[in-house]
């Protein structure tokens, strides 16, 4: 082999090396492409039933009565009757706040702290019906406002052999909103040692539209030691087991649903514009998922 056919054999074998080395470094930095985890519908209500039909049975009861407050200073009387919750033929359950006729009341709602309940309004919960325990809940929900209007879409803690009631089976607020302040939602998480008003709070400012004019989004994320909230979307705040320490963290365990619309009360200040003659909290839809593949669904 003469010398400039050997260079030119020697170039070609080192050109051929230097591409192949330079193909396998590129397949191995790769980027790895890993799919996301499939979360799993567990229960879902969507109200589109005909107009004027309750909540279905299956999963919710009703509390009744002024519950002496509800440990709230609250003027309302919860009924199961159609003018105060029912679907409305549009996709949505409503739970209606009727200001009542001082000359009628007497004979229809007695409450503790009043001669007459100011107020009838509705409180559905699906304790004895099902319970949840971590995955991701969210509600599609346009809330209402005037001063004294406490729209809610929460869960309680099943007493269990480690607590007996509130707050030490713990409290998740999804969302609450003050009738005074329809500008901002609140999402709270109560327990022993921090509960009421010294619960652990995160808020959500709308910003020029009040959330009463329209509807939004609004999810917890909860994973055993781990909560986060959500509004449309966007991460309002959340809690750690080791955030909460030293106090006990109450909710690696089972919860229930609760939709209400309370008038009056303690989180509004105490005020109430009694000049309101309806106000209503509208629900589209409700999905509870699993997350992170996480998520039990408990059926009583």
């Amino acid at each position: 082999m003469n010398k400039t056919i050997s260079r030119r054999f020697i170039a070609a074998s080192i050109a051929l090396v230097s591409i192949t080395l330079g193909s396998v470094s590129a397949q191995a930095t790769a980027p790895t492409v890993t799919k996301p985890v499939k979360e799993r519908l567990l229960w879902a209500q969507y109200f589109s039933e005909k107009a004027g039909s309750p909540v279905d049975k299956r999963y919710w009861t009703h509390d009744i009565g002024d519950g002496y407050g509800w440990g709230n200073n609250e003027k309302q009387y919860y009924t199961n009757k159609k003018q105060n919750i029912s679907t409305n033929g549009q996709g949505h359950l409503v739970i209606t706040a009727l200001k009542l006729d001082e000359n009628k009341a007497a004979d229809q709602y007695r409450c503790f702290l009043y001669l007459d309940c100011l107020y009838s309004s509705a409180k559905v919960v699906t304790r004895d019906k099902l319970g949840f325990q971590y995955g991701s809940i969210s509600a599609r929900i346009q809330t209402t406002e005037g001063v004294g209007m406490w729209p809610a879409f929460w869960m309680l803690g099943v007493p269990r052999s480690s607590c007996d009631g509130w707050p030490s089976c713990g409290e998740i607020d999804i969302v609450e909103t003050r009738g005074s302040d329809p500008f901002v939602s609140v999402s709270s998480l109560h327990g022993p040692g921090y509960s009421g008003g010294a619960a652990k709070s995160n808020y959500y400012s709308a910003g020029n539209d009040p959330l009463s004019a329209g509807f939004h989004t609004y999810r917890v994320d909860w994973l055993p030691n781990s909560i986060k909230f959500y509004v449309d979307g966007q991460y309002v705040g959340g809690q750690r087991k080791s955030t909460i320490a030293p106090k006990d963290w109450v909710f690696n365990a089972e919860f229930y649903l609760i939709l209400n619309l309370a008038t009056g009360g303690d989180f509004d200040g105490g005020a109430l514009d009694e000049t309101i003659e309806k106000a209503e909290l509208k629900v589209d839809w409700i999905k509870y998922t699993t997350l992170n593949g996480v998520g039990k669904l408990i059926r009583k």
